[in-house]
């Protein structure tokens, strides 16, 4: 959605890293990254839309 707005953001190329420590598996890890991309893309995501990135995606995960 961001990239629709802003075609020269670099938000897909932001790294996640995290700690290798805190992570039990490749799974958790792999998990850990995408979180940690989402929250340095978050300041980006409200400087275009009018609403914060929370109330919209986060409570909504897992409810279908």
């Amino acid at each position: 959605m961001v990239l629709r707005i802003d075609p020269t953001s670099l938000c897909h190329r932001r790294e996640g890293s995290v700690s290798p420590h805190k992570a039990r598996s490749f799974e958790r890890m792999s998990t850990l990254e995408t979180a940690r991309e989402l929250l340095l893309v978050i300041p980006e995501w409200e400087g275009h839309f009018d609403c914060s990135f929370f109330p919209r995606f986060a409570t909504r995960s897992g409810f279908d």
